[in-house]
Formats: C-alpha cells, sequence, structure tokens
C-alpha cells in the first residue's frame, strides 16, 4: 500500500483509510485543511496513508489546539476580548467539533492518542512506540529509523568512522553492538551446537545457516551458470565473478582479485603468516577454508569412493583427483620435452627439473635438491628411517 501523503510503501495493517473508518469525514478534511491537499474520493491516487504520516497530522493538529488555547488565555489574561479570526475559529470547528466518543478513541489508543505532552521527549518517545513509525531518516541513503540514535549510528557507516576497536586484535567497528558480538570470537566459546554433526558455532546465525547444509537445499541460483547456492550472499559474491571486475589489487605483486576478503588472504602469501593453526597436528595454514579441509583427514572418514576401483578419500577434491587417472587422459604437456601429466601440479613440479634451481639443502651434508619431499626422503638417511615410498 502506498501512502497519499509521503508515498512510502507499508502493508495494510500499517495503514489507514482516508475515506474508511468510524469517522472519515476527520481523516479527509483534516488533510485538506492541514496540509492545503484536494482530496477526492475515486480521483486515481492513493486512499490510504500511513501511520507515521497520521501521527505527523494528529500531532500537528494537537499542536494548533494549543496554540489557540493558549492565544485565548492570553488575551483573557491581557483583558483584550476581541474574538479570534473568523477563519480561525472555522478551522478549529472543522477540527474538533464531532469528535468520536470516548470509547472510540479508548480503543484507538494501541496505535495512536491524541493526548498532547508537556515536554518534547515524551512526545518522541509516545511516538516511537507506534508500529511502523519511523520519524528519523538519513539524508543520504534516505533509510528510515524508529530511533534517533540508531539513525546517528547508521550515519557513521556513510563516513567509514569506527570508533569501537577491540582491545585484543585491534580490529576497529561504527558500532559498539558489532563490537560487543565480534568478541565472543576471542572467548572461544561456542555455545550453539549442530544436533546432526555436533558442529559447534559461537554463534546462532551461522548455525542457522550451517543447517541448510545438511539439507541439500540450495535456493539461491545464478542466473548466467545457473549453479546454486545456499546462501545469498554467496550468491552475490558469485556473480561478480561474471562481469570480470577486479577491484581489488595487491600493492605487492599487482594481482587483482574480485573480493576484498580475497585480496587480505592472499595477503599473508607475502607476509608468511599462518594464522589458522591445526590443533591436533599443529599444522598451521594461510587460508583458514584449508584449515577445515585439512582437519577433515583426522577424522578418518573417507565418504566419496571410486566407482571403479572402490577406492575412498576424505576430499571429494581428491577423489576428483584420482578419476583423471582412471581416464587416461593427460592434457598438461611440458614445453620443453613434450611430456604430458594427468595434473596440472604435477606438471608445475616436473618443470622444477628444467630450472635447475635446487632450493632445497640438506642441513647435515648440504645436498641440495628440486623438491622439498625429496629432502624428507633424503634426510631419513642421516636419521636411519627407512624410507617407504620409492
Amino acid at each position: 500500500m502506498e501512502c497519499r501523503l509521503c508515498l512510502g510503501s507499508a502493508p495494510a495493517e500499517s495503514s489507514v483509510s482516508i475515506f474508511g473508518g468510524p469517522h472519515p469525514e476527520h481523516l479527509e478534511q483534516r488533510i485538506r485543511t492541514c496540509c492545503q491537499i484536494q482530496v477526492k474520493r475515486g480521483d486515481g491516487l492513493p486512499d490510504r496513508v500511513c501511520l507515521s504520516c497520521k501521527t505527523n497530522l494528529e500531532l500537528l493538529i494537537s499542536f494548533r489546539k494549543a496554540c489557540f488555547r493558549n492565544n485565548e488565555s492570553s488575551r483573557l489574561r491581557s483583558g483584550d476580548c476581541l474574538k479570534i479570526k473568523t477563519e480561525e475559529v472555522l478551522l478549529e470547528d472543522l477540527i474538533w467539533n464531532d469528535e468520536p466518543s470516548q470509547s472510540t478513541i479508548h480503543r484507538k489508543t494501541s496505535e495512536i492518542c491524541l493526548k498532547p505532552f508537556p515536554i518534547e521527549s515524551e512526545l518522541i518517545l509516545h511516538k516511537t512506540s507506534l508500529p511502523g513509525v519511523k520519524l528519523f531518516q538519513c539524508d543520504i541513503c534516505l533509510k528510515s529509523f524508529i530511533r534517533k540514535n540508531t539513525l546517528m549510528i547508521h550515519l557513521k557507516s556513510h563516513t567509514g568512522e569506527k570508533p569501537y576497536k577491540c582491545k585484543i586484535c585491534l580490529k576497529s567497528f561504527p558500532q559498539k553492538s558489532h563490537l560487543v558480538s565480534h568478541e565472543k570470537l576471542h572467548t572461544g566459546i561456542k555455545p550453539h551446537k549442530c544436533d546432526i554433526c555436533l558442529k559447534l558455532f559461537v554463534y546462532k546465525n551461522k548455525l542457522v545457516r550451517h543447517l541448510i547444509t545438511h539439507t541439500g537445499e540450495k535456493p539461491y541460483k545464478c542466473e548466467i551458470c545457473l549453479k546454486s547456492f545456499t546462501q545469498k550472499s554467496n550468491l552475490d559474491k558469485h556473480k561478480i565473478l561474471h562481469t570480470g571486475i577486479k577491484p581489488h589489487k595487491c600493492e605487492i605483486c599487482l594481482k587483482s582479485f574480485t573480493q576484498k576478503s580475497s585480496l587480505e588472504t592472499h595477503k599473508h602469501l607475502h607476509t608468511g603468516i599462518k594464522p589458522h593453526k591445526c590443533e591436533i597436528c599443529l599444522k598451521s595454514f594461510t587460508i583458514k577454508s584449508h584449515l577445515v579441509t585439512h582437519e577433515k583427514l583426522h577424522t578418518g572418514i573417507k565418504p566419496h569412493k571410486c566407482e571403479i576401483c572402490l577406492k575412498s578419500f576424505t576430499l571429494k577434491c581428491h577423489l576428483k583427483r584420482h578419476e583423471k587417472y582412471h581416464s587416461g587422459i593427460k592434457p598438461h604437456k611440458c614445453e620443453i620435452c613434450l611430456k604430458s601429466f594427468t595434473l596440472k601440479s604435477h606438471l608445475k613440479r616436473h618443470k622444477k627439473y628444467h630450472s635447475g634451481i635446487k632450493p632445497h639443502k640438506c642441513e647435515i651434508c648440504l645436498k641440495s635438491f628440486t623438491l622439498k619431499s625429496h629432502l624428507k626422503r633424503h634426510k631419513n638417511l642421516h636419521t636411519g628411517i627407512k624410507n617407504t615410498q620409492m
């Protein structure tokens, strides 16, 4: 439903008809008188007003009534018995004559109250308690808010101001509630548990989002490639890939990324920082998703089985890589010796032999190796451990 006065949208239950109700003449005539707007039934324009505009209209009427009373009182005190101007009397009669009965007013107090308030703060508090009333609007994005302090907090999102800083990791936030929510991460407490896989979560909304993965439901589909996602945020991120735009550039190697989070993760490669550590084997990872994948190896569960040789794998990506060996296809060819490989990673490793670079050196005998795995196997000769793999 569109409001006749502010053109804002509101559900039917949060708006009132200009021409309906037990006293339709009041709302129709008050709009004409106070707003100087001609309102006619069947004129093809919106015939409803939202509760916010209705509230403002009633406040205007209440204010005018107080002005008339105070003006009369002043005249009586000063001894001036001149009557008020004719148009003012007519306006007063139009607005306040034939008022609804007290019982009708009592029934409407849950939505709107015509009672005047002695101070402005009480009036504002009363208005904000009404359902659907949003009196405070952002001048930048035109978003409306119920309370003024909420608007003030919102304005910080446009200025980029982040006054609330975490004492542990020094990360800043525009709102105090965001900081309080963030600080829960540092406590390590995860009170929300998935009843299916027993995985724990810090936030309840993360648990709710996780539960969708067990149902297999992916309601958000990309219109371009038809790929589906469990969350709308993931779909929005995916759509950026189709644009080809990569606005986030690394200042060190000038590599560009579609998402800012991908750039931040990439920067760890230059710093060597690996903040995500496995609690079982203490192995560290640059990217959190790599740690999550690694932790599955410790479970011993291998749900992904090859249909040809029945070999099982912990990760689906390992199964897909294994299936390429059965196909016999070797699409990755070395440009120097023309040798072909099933996996691109094997070709990349092979090219190191042609470079002649041997960066991995034994600390005992100073012998160098092209691959780190070869150095590790060589060290077993010094320790007396027999190699199990050839």
